[in-house]
Formats: C-alpha cells, structure tokens, sequence
C-alpha cells in the first residue's frame, strides 16, 4: 500500500507539474506583454504630454504676457519702477520661448517659431530703456503679426498633438484586444488545463480508489479502467495489480490462520475443561484419602463388636450368664457405639461438604449463600489433599457475610489460588495460606488469599494471567490456573483481582467482588470457552 501510494504521488506530481508549466507559461506571457503595452502607452502619454501639453501651456503664458501684462505695464505712469516691471516680463517671456523652442517641433512649427522670434525680437527691442514716447502704439501694432504667428502655432500644436493623441487610442485599443486575446487564450487553456485533470488526474484517481475500495473488501477483480491505467499512471497499475495478488496471498494466510484459530480455540476449551476435571478428581482423591481413616475405623471397630459378640455366645451356649460378661459386652458395645458415631459423623461431614462443592463446581448455579461456610466447606474438601504437605488452610473470614452469586466459580477461584500457593509459593513444602476479609464497603468486598511462599519477580507477575503461562512447564504445570481464575472473576463474578508479590515475600491476592453478582453473566463453561478464544 505504501509502494502504491508513492506512485500515486509521482504520477499526479508528473500530471500537475505539466499542467503547471503551460499555466507558467501563459501567465509569464501575459505578464511581459502587459507590462510592455503598459510601457508603450505610459511613453506614448509622457511623449504627448512634454512635447504638445507643456509647449501649449507655455505659448498661452506666453500670450498672455505679451497681450496682457505689457499693455497693462506700459499704460502705468513712467518711470524706473515701470521699466523694471517691463524688464521682468520680458525676461519671462524669454526663459517661456527657449523652453519652448527646446521642445520637439515639427518643421512647419519650426518656420513658424522662427518667424515667431523675429518678431518678439522686435518687440523686446521696442521694450528696452531707449523706448520712444508712443512706444505703447507701436507695441499693439507689432503685436498683431505676431498674435497671427502664435495663433498659427497654438493650432498646428493642436493638430500635431490632437493626432498624437489619436495615436495613442489606437495604441491603447491594440493593448485591449490583445489582453482580450490573451483572455480568451487564458480562459482556453484554463478549460483544457481543467479537462486535462479531469481525464489525467482525478479520473484515473476515482479508478484507483474504486480498485483500492474493492480490494479492502475482498473482491479481487479489478475494472478495465484499472487495467488500462498508462501513461503518468501506468505505474501505479502496476502497483495496483501487485496489490491485488499481495491481497490475495494475505486472503489465502488469514483463512489458513482462522482455520488454525478455530483448532486452537477448540484445544484450548478442552484444556480448560481438563483442567477443571483434573482439579475435581485431585479433589475427589484428597475426600478419598480422608474418608478412609473414619471408615476404615468405623469397620475395624464394627469387626471387633462382631468378634465380642459372636463370643458372648459362645460362652452363653456353654453354661450360666454370668453379670461380668453381660457387663463387658455391654461396655464394648457403648465404646463402639462412641467410635462408630464419631467416625461416621466425620465421614458424613466431608461428603456433604465433597458433595457441595461438587454440585456448586458443576452446575455453576447461582444461590445465595454464607461466605464463611461456603469457605469452610471448601477449605475441608482442599486439607485432605493437601494438608498432607504440611500446609495449613486458614479461614478469617467473619461470619455473617451473605453473598448472592456463584460460590461454584467462588470456589474454583478460591480452590486455584490455593493450589497454586501450595505447589509454587511452597514448592510443596509446608506453610500457610490465609482466606481474610480485606476491607469492605457498600456492595462489595475485598477477598484476600494470601501466603508467605517465595513469591514472583516483576516478569512473572506481568505474564501471571496469561493463558498456558507456568513456571513449572514441563512439570505438571498446565499455565491455566491463574487465567481462569480471572476469567471467572472478571466475567461471571463481575469483580476484580490484583496481584501483589515480591520475591521472598509472598504472594497477596485481592478479589474486589460486588456482594450481588451482575446480571446475565454467561455460565463459567461459556466464559472459559470464550474468553480463551
């Protein structure tokens, strides 16, 4: 999938950037030839504006002086102050018309200026210090040629740049109906770029989610569309089909490995029944062993009573009764009298106690039910069996506790952890497993069964519950014992279980359990089965 997805990348990368180069391309186009219209008509404008605008503008400053502020100037009263005003203007009108003759002229502008400044010059010279008394006269009549000559060139500037200016439109029209162009050119290859993705991107896209989607489903076919991928994406068909056949294989594996699950399953509930057999027949063998003293007495001494009394008469046959012997035979009738209802008492006490825990393992019913007794009957079916090692079973546990649940599982729970403690904490050797009420709150309770056997390392307390988990592989240890122990406590008990250990300390388990178990908890056969599955 990782291969695929690399793939995917590189053709779309390969299809974009192509796309991108033709997008680049057109826009760097219509940027250089906006910018060099924008240039043309900016120089074109700056041209029209410094060779007609500014010229015109100055001719009318010009005019003006010549029409107006000299006339005026020459009507005032003579004197220095009036000479000084006229030499002001004229040096004005003289700076005007070298700036304006050092502007671009065309040559009919150009006679027209030099017939311009002759007669200025003959107006200047009028104008100076040596000016006769009818000079004002003789201004207004030179005056007039040369408002004729400033008129015709105020309107050949009018023309020229009037015509300049139509050039200028028509630059400006160009610049349009190229930008349309380019428009219309940009909007064409956005339409194209746009079809191109269709058809080389997000198409062939579609076709490879559709086939991803299909084979994470199961179905290996794969469309002819897929099939057909080329170009950018002949790769990523290939990819594709790869995958098909890599899910193939991995269809093949799983069914091989659920087909191995089921087998594994099936071994496992068969060994989880074993070990639940295997601990009632060690159960079974403990009460056997036990009930064989009682019995064994309660027969030694029916035999003895037989012996005493088929003697009785015996010696009754063969003369008088004597009160001695009434007396004797009556004595060991009373003994064995005693002996037989105290050994048959003992006998009657572990089979109902056998007999309880019998039904209560395998029926899994759930009553309500004293806590201590419940223990007690346990721990007396557990001390013929393995008190023999020399291990006391110790009951704390307060009396009074009623509990509404499962003292089947209860006891197998109990029953493992005990076993476990004498077999691995003790190693078979002697010691003491205590069943005590840790603490207990609104509901619930805090069971603890604890020992003072060699205890765990931090690596076996992380793997304790682990299904088929012993360190006594090998050695009659099955691994199963602490698994089902919370597997009952977990889901038919509807509690809790913690382990505290350390090594050469003991172990402590701690049953958080609720006082009422939980509704429709399924059975601890199902249980087992399911949670080993």
């Amino acid at each position: 999938m990782v291969v695929l997805q690399r793939s995917l990348d590189r053709s779309v990368q390969r299809t974009l950037q192509g796309l991108l180069w033709w997008l680049g391309a057109l826009l760097l186009l219509a940027v250089a030839s906006g910018l060099l219209t924008s240039q043309l008509l900016t120089r074109q404008l700056a041209t029209v504006y410094a060779d007609r605008v500014v010229p015109l503008r100055d001719l009318q400053r010009i005019s003006q002086l010549l029409n107006v502020d000299v006339p005026v100037t020459l009507g005032g009263a003579n004197g220095a102050l009036q000479q000084q005003l006229l030499n002001e203007l004229v040096r004005e009108q003289s700076a005007l018309w070298r700036k304006y003759l050092a502007t671009y002229l065309t040559p009919e502008e150009s006679a027209l200026a030099d017939t311009a400044s002759q007669q200025l010059g003959a107006l200047q010279t009028l104008l100076g210090a040596d000016r006769p008394p009818d000079a004002a006269n003789r201004y207004m009549l030179q005056l007039r040629p040369l408002n004729t000559t400033l008129s015709a060139l105020l309107d050949l500037q009018v023309r020229v740049a009037d015509s300049e200016l139509n050039s200028g439109r028509a630059w400006g029209r160009w610049a349009s109906a190229w930008g349309l162009l380019l428009a219309l050119l940009g909007l064409a290859l956005m339409l194209l770029a746009i079809r191109l993705v269709l058809s080389r991107v997000l198409r062939p896209l579609g076709v490879v989610a559709d086939a991803v989607a299909r084979l994470s489903e199961g179905d290996l076919t794969l469309s002819a569309e897929a099939k057909q991928l080329s170009g950018d994406f002949a790769e990523v068909g290939d990819q594709l089909r790869r995958l098909r056949n890599s899910v193939a294989e991995r269809q093949q594996l799983l069914a091989h490995e659920q087909a191995l699950g089921a087998q594994l399953r099936e071994a496992q509930t068969e060994l989880v029944e074993a070990e639940k057999l295997a601990s009632l027949g060690a159960l079974v063998a403990g009460v056997a062993h036990e009930l064989n003293t009682p019995i064994g007495v309660a027969v030694t001494v029916s035999s003895g009573l037989a012996d005493k009394v088929q003697r009785f008469q015996q010696e009754l046959a063969q003369g008088p009764l004597k009160r001695s012997m009434l007396d004797g035979l009556l004595a060991s009738i009373n003994e064995a009298d005693q002996l037989l209802a105290r050994n048959l008492a003992r006998a009657a006490e572990l089979i109902r106690s056998f007999k309880q825990v019998a039904v209560d393992r395998s029926s899994a019913q759930r009553r309500q039910f004293d806590l201590r007794e419940t223990v007690d009957e346990l721990l007396a079916s557990l001390r013929p069996a393995y008190g023999r090692h020399g291990t006391e079973l110790i009951n704390e546990l307060p009396p009074g506790l009623r509990m509404d649940s499962y003292p089947g599982a209860l006891g197998q729970v109990l029953s493992n952890l005990v076993v476990n403690a004498v077999l691995h904490g003790y190693d078979g050797r002697g010691g003491s497993v205590r069943i005590a009420l840790a603490d207990r709150s609104e509901g619930t309770l805090d069971l603890m069964v604890e020992d003072q056997g060699q205890g765990m390392s931090a690596e076996v307390q992380a793997r304790a519950f682990e299904p088929f988990f012993t360190t006594r592989l090998g050695q009659g240890g099955s691994g199963l014992g602490l698994a089902i122990v919370r597997n009952l406590v977990v889901g038919l008990l509807g509690g809790r279980i913690v382990l505290h250990s350390a090594e050469g300390q003991g172990c402590r388990f701690l049953l958080h359990l609720p006082l009422s178990a939980p509704a429709g908890a399924t059975s601890a056969s199902e249980h087992h089965a399911s949670h080993t599955a």
